[in-house]
C-alpha cells in the first residue's frame, strides 16, 4: 500500500508543479491528452509521436521489466515443480497415478512430520478415522470429536458421531495424499528449501510487476509535461536514503528544459 500511496502522491505533486510554476502566465493552453494515453498504454509511445527519441529508453525498460517479470516467475515455477516432486518421491512413497495436491496440502506437508492413516481399520465397513492426535488426520479428527461433542462410547449411527465422521472426510488426507517423513530429514529440509526458493522467486516477480506501473507513470508524465510546458521536460528517479534504518526511496525531479 506504501508505493501505491507514494505513487498517487507522485502523481498529484506533478500535475500541480507545472501551474504553480507558471503563476505569472495568464493563461496555460490545456494539454493535449493523446500522447499522455499513447504512453500509459506502450512506455514511449507517447514520445514518439512528439518526436522524442528517448521513446526507445521507455520501450527499452519496459522490455526489461517484463524479461525480469518472466525470469522470476518461470524460476518459481521450477522450484515448485521440484519441492512437489520431492515430497511425491519421498514423503509420499511415490503413488501411481501421480496427483497433485493444492498450495494448502504443501503447506501442511511442510509443518506436519506424518499426515496418519485415511482409514486405521480397512477390514472394517466404513472408515475408521485415524486416532494420534500428532498426525495431520488424528489432529483433524480429534478437532471433530470437540466440535460435535462426541462420546467416548459414541460410534455409527450416532448423530454426533456421524456429524464428527463427515467433517473429518472432507478435512483428512486420504490413501493417495498420505506422507511420511520419518527417517527423512535431510529430505525434509531440501523440500523447505525449494519452497522458500519458490516464494521468493514469485515475491520478486510481483515486485518487478511495480516496474510496469512506474515505467507508463513516469512516461505519461512525461508526454503530459511536456505538452504544458511546450518543451521536453527533464525526469530524473534519485535513490535516497532516509533516517537510520537505511531504507532507500526514489526522489523524482521534474526539470523543464
Amino acid at each position: 500500500m506504501k508505493y501505491v500511496r507514494r505513487s498517487a502522491w507522485i502523481a498529484g505533486w506533478i500535475a500541480w508543479a507545472p501551474l504553480a510554476g507558471s503563476a505569472q502566465a495568464t493563461s496555460v493552453e490545456p494539454p493535449v491528452w493523446r500522447p499522455v494515453v499513447e504512453s500509459t498504454l506502450i512506455p514511449g509511445w507517447g514520445q514518439f509521436d512528439l518526436g522524442q527519441t528517448r521513446g526507445w529508453a521507455y520501450l527499452a525498460v519496459e522490455a526489461a521489466v517484463w524479461t525480469g517479470w518472466g525470469l522470476s516467475r518461470h524460476a518459481g515455477a521450477e522450484d515448485r515443480d521440484a519441492y512437489r516432486t520431492l515430497a511425491w518421491r519421498e514423503a509420499r512413497g511415490g503413488p501411481e497415478p501421480r496427483v497433485d495436491g493444492d498450495f494448502d496440502y504443501y503447506e501442511r506437508l511442510e509443518r506436519w512430520t506424518r499426515s496418519g492413516a485415511w482409514d486405521v481399520d480397512p477390514g472394517q465397513d466404513g472408515v475408521q478415522p485415524e486416532t494420534d492426535p500428532t498426525t495431520f488426520n488424528g489432529d483433524a479428527w480429534g478437532l471433530a470429536v470437540a466440535i460435535f461433542d462426541v462420546g467416548p462410547n459414541a460410534g455409527p449411527g450416532d448423530p454426533a458421531y456421524d456429524a464428527a465422521l463427515d467433517y473429518y472426510l472432507e478435512r483428512a488426507y486420504s490413501d493417495g495424499f498420505i506422507w511420511d517423513w520419518t527417517g527423512l530429514e535431510t529430505a525434509r529440509s531440501e523440500y523447505r528449501s525449494l519452497i522458500d526458493q519458490s516464494d521468493r522467486h514469485f515475491r520478486q516477480a510481483t515486485l518487478i510487476l511495480g516496474g510496469v506501473f512506474l515505467n507508463r507513470l513516469v512516461s505519461a508524465t512525461d508526454a503530459y509535461l511536456t505538452q504544458v510546458a511546450g518543451r521536453p521536460a527533464s525526469i530524473r528517479l534519485q535513490p535516497r536514503r532516509r533516517g537510520l534504518d537505511l531504507q532507500t526511496f526514489l526522489t523524482l525531479r521534474v526539470v523543464l528544459q
